[in-house]
């Protein structure tokens, strides 16, 4: 099986966005959402009413200056290609240290097969948990939408 991406987060992170699994250019690369077509790091920038500085180094530092943690829900996965429609065999990772560590208030699923899993797992049953559309590429059709349900979502008034 293949093996996820490590956290990004610290204790002040109240926002843990959770994608189903690293795409297989995100692998490749060892970097969250390399795959040129996924809309995720502009999609934070224009929430976050800032640039996208690019270099994924700084891109990581803005999700925790800005309190948000990101992850996968899956560590392991044996899956062809990167939709989350062929996942043959998938291992949770274990949200212990990340749970008692950071200050999480909301937890984003990026995507259905995220959303699924974590309701499913019940991990996150004393958290608000909502879905956003996957900002993968195969959902570009519905940019608007998505570019809107995100920005609510990353401005939800409590976690001021």
């Amino acid at each position: 099986m293949k093996s996820g991406l490590a956290p990004v987060y610290d204790k002040s992170t109240k926002i843990l966005i959770l994608g189903s699994a690293p795409s297989v250019k995100s692998l490749e690369l060892q970097q969250y959402y390399a795959s040129k077509g996924n809309q995720f790091w502009k999609i934070i920038s224009e929430s976050l009413n800032t640039t996208d500085p690019i270099d994924y180094e700084k891109r990581l530092e803005l999700l925790v200056q800005n309190q948000i943690g990101l992850w996968d829900i899956y560590s392991h996965f044996d899956r062809i290609g990167s939709l989350d429609s062929n996942f043959k065999q998938t291992k949770l990772n274990d949200f212990d240290a990340l749970l008692s560590t950071a200050s999480i208030k909301l937890v984003i699923a990026n995507g259905d097969k995220a959303y699924q899993e974590v309701l499913k797992s019940a991990i996150f049953e004393y958290h608000t948990v909502i879905k956003c559309l996957s900002t993968s590429g195969a959902n570009n059709g519905k940019a608007q939408e998505r570019k809107i349900e995100w920005k609510e979502a990353l401005q939800l008034p409590f976690l001021s």
